[in-house]
């Protein structure tokens, strides 16, 4: 447990240092350009690192996955035939598992 806690922490540590050195980069890019970005650098300056710890139990990306996911499986359990004898159980509260019987 605390080498999982550990891993995630520096995980995020490295992200963060990450993020840190491409706004230095960018900002070192600037003034060698007379202030003018490029689109390309402008768009990559605009995007985040992904946080992997954000594929968790009990995040709000979790949450939002499982909202998705119940709402995709009564979708095709309603319209495809195929999947008329399928069934799902989702359970993210406990250890985020989706078990298809």
């Amino acid at each position: 447990m605390n080498q999982q806690r550990s891993r995630r922490f520096r995980s995020a540590q490295e992200a963060k240092e990450k993020d840190e050195d491409k706004e230095e980069f960018m900002k070192m890019l600037k003034s060698q350009n007379n202030g003018i970005l490029s689109a390309d650098a402008t768009s990559l300056m605009s995007k985040k690192t992904w946080d992997s710890n954000a594929i968790t139990p009990g995040t709000p990306f979790m949450d939002i996955l499982a909202s998705c996911l119940r709402y995709w499986t009564a979708y095709k359990l309603n319209t495809d035939p195929g999947w008329a004898k399928v069934g799902f159980i989702i359970m993210p509260e406990l250890d985020w598992s989706l078990t298809c019987m």
